[in-house]
């Protein structure tokens, strides 16, 4: 049998960008570490570091050897919660701004971002979708195939296109790793995913998380 394979795909890498700004909450500093030390000596950043005890961070020690002047490090029982107002205050137009961390830091970051900057995410957990996204039925039309199928309340837009078609491919079915990406020709989309950039929401979703915004979806399958 042949089997077809390629390297990793990165879907946080580290944006080209005039300047960085990294936000990161516990073990969420591990995406965030090697972009620290690729951006040494060549381009202006700064690091905020969040953890509950400085005994729950992981590569403390590490990153207290970088520069003081650039590197906040926030313990919660001794600190208190991260000053996200300070970190931003005066950030230069473009600056990139990635964070890794648990749901409530990544709102957070979200919600005091200042204008200019571009917001990169990384989540441990697919986002909760907020109260009232309920999940009603809806008819997906697979236009190549010639099939129409019907989408539970209560299942993914997925598992119904697999009943048709068994060799659809997924992996993750968390929104994350885009294997089962599929463009859309008609229809309405709820973006559930973390991982389509504006451009690509505009005509494709993954079909493991999102659904119909409506009764009808048309997909190019």
């Amino acid at each position: 049998m042949t089997v077809e394979a390629r390297g990793p795909r990165n879907r946080f890498p580290l944006a080209q960008a005039p300047g960085y700004v990294f936000v990161a909450g516990g073990i969420g500093i591990t995406p965030l570490l090697p972009m620290l030390r690729a951006v040494q000596g060549r381009a202006d950043w700064r690091l905020l570091y969040g953890g509950r005890t400085r005994a729950s961070m992981p590569f403390l020690e590490e990153i207290e050897r970088l520069d003081p002047a650039r590197v906040t490090v926030v313990a919660e029982d001794v600190d208190g919660r991260p000053d996200l107002g300070t970190l931003f205050a005066g950030l230069p137009e473009g600056t990139a701004v990635h964070c890794c961390g648990p749901e409530g830091l990544m709102a957070a970051v979200e919600e005091r971002l200042p204008e200019g900057a571009a917001l990169h995410l990384e989540r441990f957990t697919p986002r909760t979708p907020a109260a009232g996204d309920g999940d009603s039925a809806f008819e997906v039309e697979l236009r190549r195939s010639a099939r129409t199928v019907t989408v539970p309340a209560g299942s993914t837009l997925l598992a119904a296109v697999r009943a048709e078609l068994p060799d659809t491919l997924y992996s993750c079915e968390q929104g994350f790793c885009g294997t089962c990406q599929q463009r859309v020709l008609e229809g309405e989309i709820d973006h559930r995913d973390e991982l389509l950039t504006d451009t690509e929401r505009g005509e494709s979703m993954l079909i493991c998380v999102s659904r119909a915004r409506g009764d009808r979806l048309v997909l190019d399958m």
